[in-house]
């Protein structure tokens, strides 16, 4: 094992198994943001309002009020979307690779994962050399560099089209970082302008890149043996880049607003901060133990508020064990404490959004770094770690949780990764019942696709771009009328009306809080007018979301042209509307996990 993890060529090995154990993802298909990138790269005539260009591909809503209530009349965001809603991302370098995708074979959703796999490899490798260059031909790099190759949170970056962003920005981030070592250690001049502008090209993949500054300032710190001076002045290049960058993001109309999912840092910093908070301790514990911090964020939503805070609190502790676990370790080495600043760092900008293992490609270098080191010299290299920990309850407990670590990243990760791979958003059955499958004849496009409920919201969303996508007629619009999860009550006062009381309230999820946040809510009596329904919101919750809303339809609910579904029991099915007088209760939508 020693010699294997010390080779010259273990770069290109470890690049090759984790292509190999991703290959699975070659299976996935094609899942929701995909849909909607093959459409907004190629065109569609029964679809115009979501067709667009390259510069354009990851814009899901642009802040016009206009364009937004076009969008929202159709049926692509939900009937509470905020108006000045803007969820756009400026990905030029990721957008042309998917370009290439459908230019070259459009049809072959394997040869698009296959690219994917390929920037996968390509990271691995790159993390792999510095890795190698930052602590030498070692064990500890070794280790480093395999288990970073087999972390199952690379499963739904690769697994997941829509996400290969992260995968190019962390690879190019790496390879700048490669660049600027050189430069600063070797004298390699040419580093000092190839650095700044790989850097340049991971954020033009995705913003995802903004984390190679976390390991650029971690260097200067504790790793560059310039002046201070001089140091400061290397990282200034990188800082003009990102300002320069940012600007270009504002100025082309790019951003976040109007949404809780995701918080920008500029333009809503309190609660940036607070996000921060709350995410950070879960996507770390995500890194290093178990479980998965989407398990978390899930759990956040469908658990009483009381248990998500305790599993937030187990988080926090867990991470407190770990820091006067690897202390000892980081208070000596200066290497070990570049890998956990450049960990904490990178860990900031991806709060910016839910937590989930696929936010975690740039703080799984930085951690795995740690552990390559711990690893190598607690159980290696003549047990190293001991040599300033002589008790017996001490060393009793390091190599306790040596042991569970490399359990969970040794063991259980690789046998993990393929399955995360070939299901980068979990067990298909799951999948299945949160997708709309429905049969339809061709009336359906001269119909309103009425779905009562479901555990997705965007189920409804991709529903016409899936269909329009398999040359299937799509319906004339699509209301989606209640939030995700929520048990709902139906009442139905007359012909034209129905009542939807969610007993968790409307915006509960995050999901639905995509296309509204808390900081734009809903006023009692607000009225929200879309072709052939007039939604309002008719009572709230102590929290202030809507609790109740009322749906007034211009033709009876029974009129042809009005298609109605539900979600029950794991698959949308035909819903007739109650009699007039009645109520009826549906109970949430929470699909099973599928095993």
């Amino acid at each position: 094992m020693r010699a294997a993890l010390v080779h010259p060529r273990l770069p290109l090995a470890v690049a090759i198994l984790s292509v190999v154990l991703a290959l699975p993802s070659l299976r996935v298909g094609w899942l929701a943001d995909d849909h909607f990138l093959r459409v907004r790269l190629t065109g569609s005539e029964q679809l115009p309002e979501i067709s667009g260009s390259i510069f354009s591909a990851f814009t899901f809503a642009d802040g016009d009020p206009e364009r937004t209530s076009r969008i929202m009349d159709k049926g692509f965001w939900p009937w509470w979307t905020a108006k000045e809603l803007r969820a756009s991302f400026f990905r030029p370098l990721a957008a042309i690779t998917h370009w290439i995708d459908v230019r070259l074979w459009p049809d072959y959703a394997s040869l698009m994962h296959l690219h994917s796999v390929l920037w996968l490899g390509g990271m691995v490798a790159a993390a792999a050399l510095l890795y190698r260059r930052l602590m030498g031909p070692t064990l500890a790099a070794g280790l480093a560099a395999l288990l970073f190759a087999i972390d199952d949170a690379h499963g739904t970056p690769v697994g997941f089209l829509a996400n290969r962003n992260s995968l190019m920005a962390t690879c190019l981030g790496l390879a700048a970082l490669l660049a600027h070592q050189r430069w600063r250690r070797n004298g390699w001049r040419a580093g000092g302008v190839i650095g700044p502008m790989l850097f340049a090209s991971s954020l033009l993949s995705s913003e995802f890149g903004i984390g190679t500054m976390a390991y650029l300032l971690a260097f200067s710190v504790f790793l560059d043996r310039g002046t201070w001076g001089r140091r400061l002045t290397s990282l200034l290049p990188y800082v003009l880049i990102v300002v320069v960058w940012r600007i270009v993001w504002t100025h082309l109309g790019h951003g976040i607003h109007g949404m809780d999912f995701y918080v920008d840092p500029l333009d809503h910093p309190l609660g940036f901060v607070g996000a921060v908070v709350r995410r950070a301790p879960v996507l770390l514990l995500g890194q290093w133990a178990v479980p998965p911090s989407e398990v978390i964020s899930l759990g956040s939503v469908t658990l009483p508020a009381s248990v998500a805070r305790l599993m937030w609190l187990g988080a926090v502790v867990v991470l407190v064990l770990l820091c006067l676990l690897l202390w000892p370790l980081v208070r000596r080495d200066p290497s070990a404490r570049f890998w956990a600043l450049g960990m904490f760092l990178s860990a900031v900008p991806v709060c910016a959004t839910y937590p989930a293992d696929r936010m975690l490609l740039m703080v799984g270098i930085g951690a795995f770094g740690l552990l390559g080191q711990f690893a190598a010299q607690t159980f290696g290299e003549g047990h190293a770690y001991f040599s300033h920990n002589n008790g017996r309850l001490r060393r009793a407990g390091v190599r306790a949780g040596g042991v569970i670590l490399l359990l969970v990243h040794a063991v259980v990760a690789p046998l993990a990764l393929p399955f995360r791979a070939l299901m980068p958003w979990g067990p298909r059955d799951t999948i299945e019942q949160c997708s709309i499958r429905t049969p339809f004849d061709d009336s359906i496009a001269q119909q309103d696709l009425v779905i009562v409920n479901g555990p997705i919201n965007m189920a409804a969303a991709y529903l016409p771009i899936v269909r329009a996508l398999a040359d299937q007629p799509i319906p004339r619009r699509v209301r989606l009328l209640a939030p995700s999860f929520s048990p709902v009550v139906l009442h139905r006062p007359d012909e034209h009306t129905l009542v939807i009381r969610a007993e968790w309230g409307f915006l509960a999820s995050p999901l639905d809080r995509l296309a509204r946040g808390d900081d734009h809510p809903m006023a009692l009596g607000q009225r929200v007018e879309l072709t052939g329904v007039t939604v309002e919101v008719t009572a709230l919750m102590d929290n202030g979301r809507p609790a109740e809303a009322t749906c007034r339809f211009d033709v009876p609910l029974e009129d042809p042209s009005l298609r109605w579904l539900r979600w029950d029991e794991g698959a949308f099915v035909p819903f007739v509307p109650p009699p007039v007088g009645e109520t009826v209760r549906l109970p949430a939508a929470i699909p099973s996990l599928g095993w």
